[in-house]
């Protein structure tokens, strides 16, 4: 007994499928046609947008002026330095924190109507996200030729994403502009800050100078009193045992010690009273008569505190930081930064031959597909009625 096998219909016939799409083709023209109108008509409603973007670096040269701030700083052991590394640190500071582009975004037309029925809290939001459309990306490096020698150029962009390219210009300039402000108030506090900290460094060691220059003097004058208290005790012994004059033979003392006999004395084992009454009042005398600058003269650690406390007088970091705030004061920051919005590159980001050759090819597949799957649709239903 042979089996029957049955015969399928669902194999795939490639002529038949062409076959099927060319008789289709003009509800897959319809079809393609209606995505294209659909496609121009997003293209045309879609709103515009443009993306401003402009190369952005520090400039080396404008910093020469503040050679001799930067030795200031090294003389007080500071890492910190006023150059274009520094200057366009802050600045990235600045400018990540959104303030300065928020008090830009304020002054737009657009953003004021966006946010004019919102409350506070929503309208600090509605600023933020704005703000957020400012990016600075970086550094990339450029190999420039100058002066016959290839260099490397290290160039940030800065970019901003808004409806209108002319405001949008207008707004980046002037986010740049104040994040540049801002950045020299920065720059100028911390001088400032610095100057702070130099005098009040200052002040705190010639406090403790200044009471080490007291203890001193005080030192020195409980040693002057206890040595007249005695010598007065040695001459009134000398004086009792009738020593008028030094007692002392050096000449024998020398022709002992020449004679190999050791007396076995030193300074402290003779008396004070055998150099007689005379001397010792002579001493007292001397002792009396100078002066408390003179007394000082001889006092341990006293010539190097006086030194020490002129060094810090004539100190002049601080008023030559301060001086220095004059220049930057003056300075206009604009040139610490290189831009040039006149060659910012401004890409539409509206794209419609894009959206209208999407919507020819999706339109061109679902007609496709409508048509083919009507077939299937259609053949099987054919099949059924035969069986």
């Amino acid at each position: 007994m042979s089996e029957v096998k049955p015969t399928y219909d669902d194999e795939i016939n490639l002529f038949e499928v062409f076959e099927t799409i060319w008789s289709g083709k003009w509800k897959i023209i319809t079809t393609t046609f209606v995505a294209a109108v659909i496609g121009v008509g997003f293209s045309v409603v879609k709103p515009n947008s443009f993306k401003i973007s402009v190369p952005i670096q520090s400039n080396q040269s404008i910093f020469i002026t503040y050679t001799s701030l930067n030795e200031l700083l090294m003389n007080e052991g500071l890492s910190y330095e006023v150059d274009r590394d520094s200057i366009f640190e802050i600045f990235v500071s600045e400018f990540n924190d959104y303030e300065e582009i928020i008090d830009a975004l304020s002054t737009s037309e657009f953003v004021q109507k966006s946010i004019k029925d919102l409350n506070d809290d929503d309208k600090q939001k509605a600023l933020i996200g704005f703000a957020k459309s400012f990016v600075l990306k970086g550094p990339s490096k450029e190999k420039v030729n100058k002066n016959n020698k290839s260099m490397e150029k290290v160039n940030n962009t800065m970019s901003f994403l808004w409806h209108d390219d002319l405001d949008g210009v207008r707004l980046l300039n002037d986010a740049i502009r104040q994040t540049l402000l801002n950045t020299k108030s920065v720059l100028i506090d911390h001088v400032n800050n610095l100057a702070e900290h130099i005098d009040f460094r200052n002040a705190r060691d010639l406090e403790k100078l200044r009471n080490d220059l007291t203890l001193i003097k005080q030192n020195q004058i409980n040693i002057k009193k206890k040595r007249i208290q005695y010598l007065l005790e040695q001459s009134y012994i000398a004086k009792e045992l009738g020593i008028e004059t030094n007692g002392l033979d050096a000449n024998a003392l020398y022709q002992s010690s020449q004679n190999s006999i050791s007396l076995s004395l030193n300074s402290f084992d003779i008396p004070f009273y055998l150099r007689g009454y005379k001397a010792i009042d002579k001493e007292i005398e001397l002792i009396l008569s100078r002066s408390d600058e003179e007394q000082l003269l001889a006092a341990e650690g006293y010539i190097q505190t006086i030194e020490e406390i002129a060094s810090i007088e004539e100190d002049l970091s601080s008023s030559q930081l301060r001086d220095t705030l004059e220049t930057l004061t003056n300075d206009n920051p604009n040139d610490w930064i290189e831009f040039d919005l006149a060659i910012a590159d401004v890409k539409s980001q509206k794209k419609p031959i894009q959206y209208v050759a999407l919507s020819l090819v999706l339109g061109g597949v679902v007609g496709m597909i409508y048509v083919l799957i009507s077939y299937a649709i259609l053949k099987r239903k054919e099949r059924f009625t035969k069986t």
